[in-house]
């Protein structure tokens, strides 16, 4: 020590012990990045109007690969051959293959609207070889009541 001067002694910190809790942090964040798409994606579930011809599109989860489980209703069923969500450009899409007579090889290619109550997009009809823009309105939940038709 020199005469009138102190010297403090500050403890020299343990690294080691800093990246023992640096790194399970640091995994945690990763995993809740790649659950946050998965996330907003389940705004998608729910059941789906087209106005202009009461169609139904029943989205009944989507699986944290991308994959969802729809039924598609014209009124009576028309089976799904594919179904995937995604985020396109921070928005989530619904991408939709229908097979079945006058169906097989028509898509849906839907964007979720910033409300949540609003798939809209593109319709292509395989049959006529023709693109229609379209929108489906999200449709209120019913108490009691089914959300498709009886098969």
């Amino acid at each position: 020590m020199v005469r009138g001067v102190m010297t403090l002694q500050i403890p020299r910190a343990n690294t080691s012990s800093i990246r023992h809790l640096l790194l399970p942090a640091l995994l945690l964040a990763m995993c809740s990045f790649a659950n946050a798409d998965s996330g907003v994606l389940a705004d998608l579930v729910g059941a789906w109007i087209r106005p202009d011809g009461g169609y139904k599109l029943v989205v009944k989860s989507i699986g944290e690969d991308g994959k969802a489980l729809v039924e598609y209703f014209n009124p009576n069923p028309i089976p799904v051959a594919e179904a995937t969500a995604s985020l396109k450009d921070g928005w989530p899409e619904l991408f939709v293959k229908l097979e079945g007579v006058n169906y097989t090889g028509s898509t849906y290619q839907l964007t979720l609207g910033a409300d949540k109550n609003k798939l809209q997009g593109k319709y292509f009809q395989s049959t006529q070889k023709q693109t229609y823009e379209i929108f489906f309105e999200r449709q209120p939940e019913k108490k009691g009541e089914p959300e498709a038709p009886a098969r």
